[in-house]
């Protein structure tokens, strides 16, 4: 017995012994069909590189506010950085995709996906499938989806004479409650159509906006120009808006009109703009270019008036712009008669891709029933890069 329990541990590490000098043996020794494996997949990876573009844009932004719905007693301090892959699958199919972080130094920080999606392209047909930001009419007063990207489809198509575009974006899901013994879930799903006629000199379009049902709503129709106008560039929208019966806004009416006139002309080192506006009381788009208010504009919903901007190159690489206006806007309880709205920008480029940016805003800004206006002043100093 003595013999057996002595025997069995010199067994063991015989056997440990061997199994170590067999799986050294094994791991010396080249295996032809791994390195094929692998030097396949670099091959693969290499024949894939001349696909990939890699990109991005990095902004660091302090700007210091004074807002009727917030007391800021400190700058606020933010960075926005963007990066941009873009993939040429094959002769016709495109992947592209931008992933954005925002950080709001003491406040917010958040990683999410802005863009990701696939477009093809043929001779007579340009779709586009996932989440994706896309204008349908050329001012954006009803169909921008810059601010809150598409999540759907897009797809355009035409020739010289006729354009034709549309999409499908599904806005909000929306889990309604039990319904008996089951969850009961609707959603809030947005339809664009759009038809052009372009023209020497000249294009007229109309879009329609459409979300049947839910807490958002609405239909819209709006008419565009864009022509050749006084040796400078005209571009006009037009456009009825309504909200549903469900809509989550309060003010309820049976239509309001909004409408936007630009004209601008370069002449030498300057460019000049002249703007006309008038947006109804409930003029409230859920997709517009009013909702973004980082664009500065002298404009804004619930008003109307008239303004200019100028666009000058300077000496050393410096720019500068300056937007200004009367803005009048009835029934409001914050003011009363013409308001002057201006915006202005100041900016040195170190190079094509990294510029330094010195503003100042003093506009106005509407509620989230846009009906009521506030005054909105900023100042700003923003670096940006791209690589």
């Amino acid at each position: 017995m003595l013999h057996s329990t002595t025997k069995v541990p010199k067994l063991l590490r015989s056997f440990l012994l061997i199994s170590c000098l067999v799986l050294m043996l094994i791991l010396s020794t080249p295996c032809p069909r791994a390195e094929a494996t692998i030097a396949k997949r670099l091959s693969n990876l290499e024949s894939r590189w001349g696909r990939f573009q890699l990109g991005g844009e990095f902004n660091l932004l302090a700007d210091y506010k004074q807002r009727a719905y917030e007391e800021y007693r400190t700058p606020d301090l933010k960075n926005y950085l963007n990066i941009y892959l873009d993939s040429h699958i094959d002769q016709n199919f495109y992947f592209y995709l931008l992933l954005s972080h925002y950080d709001n130094y003491g406040y917010l920080n958040q990683l999410y996906v802005d863009e990701a999606a696939v477009r093809y392209r043929s001779s007579n047909l340009l779709a586009d499938l996932g989440k994706f930001k896309f204008t349908l009419d050329p001012l954006g007063l009803i169909a921008d989806h810059r601010v809150s990207p598409i999540q759907g489809i897009a797809l355009q198509t035409g020739n010289t004479d006729v354009y034709f575009g549309g999409y499908y974006s599904r806005l909000y899901l929306n889990t309604r409650g039990l319904n008996g013994e089951k969850l009961e879930i609707t959603s809030d799903d947005q339809f664009g159509f759009r038809i052009a006629l372009p023209k020497p000199g000249y294009m007229l379009g109309m879009t329609l906006v459409t979300t049947p049902s839910g807490d958002l709503s609405e239909t819209a129709i709006g008419f565009d120009l864009i022509a050749n106008a006084y040796g400078g560039t005209l571009q006009s929208e037009v456009a009825w808006y309504r909200p549903g019966k469900d809509n989550f806004q309060e003010y309820k009416h049976q239509g309001a009109l909004g409408g936007l006139v630009s004209w601008n002309k370069a002449v030498a080192d300057n460019i000049y703009n002249v703007y006309a506006w008038y947006f109804a009381k409930g003029f409230a788009p859920i997709s517009s270019s009013l909702n973004d208010l980082e664009k500065a504009e002298i404009f804004t919903s619930n008003s109307y008036g008239i303004g200019g901007a100028w666009q000058r190159k300077l000496t050393n690489n410096w720019e500068t712009t300056i937007k200004s206006g009367l803005l009048l806007s009835p029934e409001q309880t914050g003011f009363s008669g013409p308001q002057l709205v201006f915006s202005g920008r100041l900016r040195k480029s170190f190079s094509p891709a990294t510029s330094l940016d010195f503003g100042v805003d003093s506009i106005f800004e509407p509620s989230v029933d846009k009906l009521e206006l506030s005054r909105y002043n900023r100042l700003s100093v923003q670096f940006a890069t791209a690589f």
